[in-house]
């Protein structure tokens, strides 16, 4: 099914039909997501002053769109897509950054988010390239990816100092989109128990479950 496209400022529209997926995603979905202008009806429109609505359905005919009737024949025909559209790319956009005290540890948690569906990045790498790129921590990385959490993985009850360090940048990077997760029945070290700290099993099959509640709590990226 093809996708129709309106978007509105004040009385000023502007339409686009029958566009495919991949051309829907470039030229209108990415734009909007990312807060940049884009171009429709050789006009520029700005998401932060404007209003977007995509609608699904069967390609309309050169005869539909005569007239100026175009859009009012996408609404009889077509379904309501535009939260569907926008949520969709927001998820696949999205990554959990991890920085964890192993390599064990780090495959554990990266396979439980894996199996939510979302990207994961290591802490260390992620740190450089926005360091590299003047960005701001947390926000974005420099390829696009949006890193909605950091999970700080917590193995062993004496981190070392380094892996302490990068946890406390990661903290002050992120804030409450932070989460401080135990893996095993051990306590946490020292300097991380004032945190809410989630317990993961590595052994059941409920962690992927225990992690997507605490990610929805954080980031709202899940819901």
């Amino acid at each position: 099914m093809p996708f129709h496209v309106e978007i509105r400022r004040s009385h000023r529209r502007a339409w686009a039909f029958n566009l495919n997926e991949e051309r829907l995603r470039a030229a209108v979905v990415e734009p909007w997501r990312q807060g940049r202008p884009l171009e429709l009806g050789d006009r520029e429109w700005k998401p932060q002053e404007s209003t977007l609505r995509v609608l699904e359905g069967p390609e309309l005919r050169p005869q539909d769109l005569a007239f100026g009737q175009g859009w009012h024949n996408a609404e009889r025909s077509a379904e309501e897509a535009t939260a569907r559209i926008l949520s969709r790319a927001a998820s696949e956009a999205s990554a959990v950054a991890i920085l964890a005290q192993t390599a064990d540890g780090q495959r554990t948690v990266a396979d439980a988010v894996g199996q939510l569906g979302v990207r994961t990045v290591d802490w260390v790498a992620l740190r450089s390239r926005l360091v590299a790129a003047q960005a701001p921590a947390g926000q974005r990385a420099p390829d696009g990816m949006e890193i909605v959490a950091v999970v700080l993985v917590v193995e062993r009850p004496e981190p070392t100092a380094s892996w302490l360090f990068e946890a406390g940048v990661a903290l002050g990077a992120l804030g409450g989109r932070a989460i401080v997760a135990q893996l095993g029945d051990g306590r946490p070290p020292p300097q991380l128990r004032d945190f809410d700290v989630v317990q993961l099993d590595p052994g059941q099959p409920e962690l992927p479950h225990a992690l997507a509640e605490r990610l929805r709590q954080v980031s709202g990226a899940f819901r």
